[in-house]
Protein backbone atom coordinates (compact mmCIF):
# COMPACT_ATOMS: atom_id res chain seq x y z
CA UNK A 1 0.00 0.00 0.00
CA UNK A 2 1.66 3.25 -1.03
CA UNK A 3 1.87 6.33 1.26
CA UNK A 4 -0.76 8.09 -0.56
CA UNK A 5 -3.71 5.24 -0.75
CA UNK A 6 -2.85 5.09 2.53
CA UNK A 7 -3.67 8.89 3.63
CA UNK A 8 -6.99 8.21 1.53
CA UNK A 9 -8.01 5.24 3.19
CA UNK A 10 -6.98 7.20 6.79
CA UNK A 11 -9.25 10.20 5.67
CA UNK A 12 -12.37 7.80 5.00
CA UNK A 13 -11.92 5.93 8.19
CA UNK A 14 -12.00 9.33 9.89
CA UNK A 15 -14.77 10.69 8.20
CA UNK A 16 -16.96 8.05 9.32
CA UNK A 17 -15.76 7.68 12.79
CA UNK A 18 -16.99 11.92 13.00
CA UNK A 19 -20.23 10.84 11.36
CA UNK A 20 -20.74 8.17 13.71
CA UNK A 21 -19.72 9.99 16.75
CA UNK A 22 -22.58 10.59 18.58
CA UNK A 23 -25.01 8.64 16.96
CA UNK A 24 -25.27 4.90 19.06
CA UNK A 25 -27.62 3.68 15.85
CA UNK A 26 -25.32 4.22 13.30
CA UNK A 27 -22.46 3.03 15.48
CA UNK A 28 -24.66 -0.15 15.72
CA UNK A 29 -25.37 -0.60 12.24
CA UNK A 30 -21.83 -0.49 10.89
CA UNK A 31 -21.19 -3.25 13.85
CA UNK A 32 -23.80 -5.18 12.53
CA UNK A 33 -22.59 -4.67 8.84
CA UNK A 34 -19.18 -5.51 9.43
CA UNK A 35 -20.17 -9.03 11.24
CA UNK A 36 -19.44 -8.29 14.88
CA UNK A 37 -22.16 -7.57 16.66
CA UNK A 38 -25.89 -9.36 15.49
CA UNK A 39 -28.95 -7.47 15.11
CA UNK A 40 -29.97 -8.21 18.68
CA UNK A 41 -26.74 -6.61 19.68
CA UNK A 42 -24.96 -10.14 20.90
CA UNK A 43 -21.15 -10.63 19.74
CA UNK A 44 -20.10 -13.28 17.17
CA UNK A 45 -19.57 -16.28 18.73
CA UNK A 46 -15.66 -15.71 17.05
CA UNK A 47 -15.47 -12.62 19.21
CA UNK A 48 -16.42 -13.28 22.57
CA UNK A 49 -13.22 -15.11 23.60
CA UNK A 50 -11.48 -12.30 22.65
CA UNK A 51 -9.88 -10.24 25.73
CA UNK A 52 -8.59 -6.44 25.02
CA UNK A 53 -7.40 -6.09 28.65
CA UNK A 54 -4.16 -7.27 29.70
CA UNK A 55 -4.18 -10.04 32.41
CA UNK A 56 -3.86 -8.77 36.13
CA UNK A 57 -1.57 -11.36 36.89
Amino acid sequence: MSKSEYEAIKKLLDKKRKEIKNNQAEARSVLVRAGIFTEKGNLRKVYKDICTQPSQA
